[in-house]
């Protein structure tokens, strides 16, 4: 086990090629997941990511919605990385007894009602706001945009049946 791995007990380095782990994240849950066993609530985390057991170098500088090199364009792009979700389920699953729902933004919205809420607001507007509205959904939804690359993931402890959406 690796001496990061002994501070957060939980050795995620096995069978992986590489590692990206934030150490301030795992405070966070930690922090978070206090307030959810007080609460009886929970956290909807909706973020790009993966869901894979296999950790990805997914660091990177976006800057006027292009990709750079961090390096190259430090100071001048924002740096970024994609979450693993599955990496935070093994998190949650050591802080205590909680439940962990994880979808495709899509899929989420698409449950919550999306496409209805869009055609309810789009009656009675003129045809340009109207498209404008169905833009922004496609852009929301669709496969090839944020639909899959941004996942939806609830927290809850294992007592709150809550999941709507997923």
């Amino acid at each position: 086990m690796l001496k990061f791995e002994q501070k957060i007990k939980l050795k995620i380095s096995y069978k992986q090629k590489f590692i990206e782990y934030s150490p301030l994240a795992m405070d966070y849950l930690k922090n978070i997941t206090n307030k959810i066993k007080l609460n009886n609530g929970g956290i909807l985390i909706i973020d790009y990511g993966y869901i894979n057991k296999k950790i990805k170098n997914t660091l990177q500088a976006v800057s006027k919605h292009k990709y750079g090199n961090v390096l190259a364009s430090f100071g001048n792009s924002d740096i970024t990385y994609n979450l693993s979700f599955d990496l935070i389920n093994q998190i949650i699953k050591k802080l205590g007894t909680f439940c962990s729902l994880i979808t495709t933004q899509k899929e989420f919205l698409t449950k919550l009602g999306i496409l209805q809420r869009a055609e309810i607001l789009s009656k009675n507007i003129p045809f340009s706001k109207k498209a404008d509205i169905y833009f922004r959904v496609k852009r929301l939804i669709d496969k090839n945009q944020m639909g899959v690359l941004f996942k939806a993931m609830f927290i809850t402890n294992k007592k709150n049946k809550f999941k709507l959406g997923f």
